[in-house]
């Protein structure tokens, strides 16, 4: 089966028609009702939207065209099509959804019976971020544009870039920058964050897997204003490397982001790999107060 995501505890998984669900600490199984349809084989990432053993928890699969709806507990899925880019990541922020496509655009999803709602946020890009775009074209020369992720931080919904340039004699470096987005500008606006005070950031090179925050991270030996990335392979020499907020990455976190960037024609088995490494926060997954 391929592995479509992690979210509240459950790995997600498919093999076309069967979907699974499987609780990252138990091991215990959840078997939703079989697909059907013919755009199955396209689907690549999957996302519960509350805790399974809620009442208003469902399960969204997404696959290029579509958008596979179960509600949990319910024996049949509703597909809706979908008319925007590839989506890369979903996120849930104050009580709703928001999307990032594949050509980096926001969109707002909510779950109105019986068709799924989607639609676009329109944002303004700042000054720093039209000039991290023009970085990033320099980058698609090179083929490294690695897209970007979106991290809930508290009640502040962040925009995470990584910008990579290539040095004649040092090779490749990244750094990190950060954006929050400013809900209250009309239209809305990515603005430039240069410290991200006692929070940490949790991202995976791996888009598949969930990304988060983390408030007073010295209680458990972290660093506050870092990000952390998961190893992309059990292969590699560490686990995981943390970076502060604007600092060089480590050139083995540089490799790992250059070779998880997104393909331009996304490939129909391009997902099928096996889980790589990813961050697991149990008071996010039981609903602890207190992270």
């Amino acid at each position: 089966m391929r592995y479509l995501g992690c979210s509240y505890g459950y790995l997600i998984f498919s093999d076309l028609e069967q979907c699974l669900l499987v609780d990252v600490y138990s091991g215990a199984t959840v078997r939703p009702p079989r697909l059907k349809s013919s755009g199955n084989h396209e689907i690549y990432h999957g996302i519960l939207v509350a805790p399974i053993n809620s009442p208003d928890s469902h399960l969204l699969l997404c696959s290029g065209s579509s958008m596979f709806q179960w509600q949990v507990g319910t024996s049949s899925w509703v597909e809706h099509s979908l008319d925007c880019g590839r989506i890369l990541q979903i996120v849930l922020f104050k009580g709703e959804m928001f999307a990032m496509d594949f050509h980096d655009r926001l969109h707002r999803i909510r779950l109105a019976a019986p068709q799924i709602t989607m639609q676009e946020v329109p944002v303004a890009r700042g000054e720093d971020v039209v000039a991290g775009l023009n970085a990033w074209g320099q980058d698609m020369v090179a083929g490294l544009k690695i897209k970007p992720w979106l991290v809930v931080c508290g009640d502040t919904l962040l925009l995470v870039e990584l910008s990579v340039s290539r040095n004649a004699f040092f090779g490749y470096s990244a750094t990190f920058k950060a954006f929050r987005l400013n809900f209250s500008a009309e239209p809305a606006k990515w603005v430039k964050v240069d410290n991200l005070g006692n929070n940490a950031l949790f991202v995976s090179f791996d888009r598949r897997n969930p990304t988060f925050s983390c408030m007073n991270p010295e209680r458990w030996g972290g660093k506050s204003n870092c990000i952390y990335g998961a190893s992309g392979s059990a292969d590699s020499d560490e686990a995981w490397s943390a970076v502060e907020l604007g600092q060089l990455l480590p050139c083995t976190c540089t490799a790992m982001a250059c070779s998880y960037r997104p393909k331009p024609i996304p490939e129909p088995n391009v997902h099928s790999s096996r889980l790589q490494s990813l961050w697991v926060l149990p008071s996010l997954v039981y609903g602890g107060g207190g992270q």
